[in-house]
């Protein structure tokens, strides 16, 4: 399981954003909030906070003693090609009963192969 530092990294990677936006956020410095990413520094509990908020991940997430990360909350965000999760849920609930049984058992399928 990745440590606190990594993940945080990994997040902010993930939304493009760059330590000096983060560090506003926060309330701190650019050094300190790199400090935190290099675990060179504890982060306060209050900035695990905040930033869960941000990433819409929980604090036992960041903290590294929750399941992995299954991804954004946020339905109307751009998930995959120019769709949102409210897209892709919107089809799968027209698909009748029996496709859609199809479709969970072969996304099953593809997990279990991992």
């Amino acid at each position: 399981m990745k440590q606190t530092h990594e993940l945080l990294r990994e997040l902010r990677d993930s939304h493009n954003y760059r330590q000096e936006y983060i560090a506003k956020y926060l309330g701190t410095t650019q050094q300190t909030y790199s400090n935190y990413e290099l675990g060179l520094r504890e982060i306060p509990l209050h900035h695990i906070v905040k930033l869960s908020h941000l990433y819409q991940v929980s604090t036992d997430y960041l903290l590294s003693i929750d399941s992995p990360y299954t991804g954004t909350t946020n339905l109307s965000q751009e998930y995959l090609d120019g769709m949102t999760l409210h897209d892709i849920v919107f089809d799968i609930q027209k698909l009748d009963e029996d496709k859609r049984k199809s479709l969970a058992q072969f996304v099953r399928f593809l997990n279990s192969q991992e």
